[in-house]
């Protein structure tokens, strides 16, 4: 039986990257500040939502000015 424990210890010192990029693996490195990465992600959501209000106000400013110009209106 060691010899197959062998096997996979030396297959798995080859493989490691591969295997842990093909089935996306997190590593300890990855998951040490992710309180920290977590809370900045939530302290963007506020401003999104308002830049997506200012948005879609402006799209629809566009998309009336377009209208009137398809119409020949000044």
């Amino acid at each position: 039986m060691r010899l197959v424990d062998d096997y996979i210890d030396q297959y798995m010192d080859r493989n490691m990257e591969i295997l842990i990029e093909e089935w996306q693996l997190a590593l300890k490195k990855d998951t040490t500040d992710l309180k920290r990465r977590i809370s900045a992600l939530e302290k963007e959501i506020d401003p999104l939502a308002e830049f997506e209000t200012y948005a879609f106000e402006k799209l629809s400013e566009l998309e009336d000015r377009l209208k009137k110009v398809k119409e020949g209106l000044p």
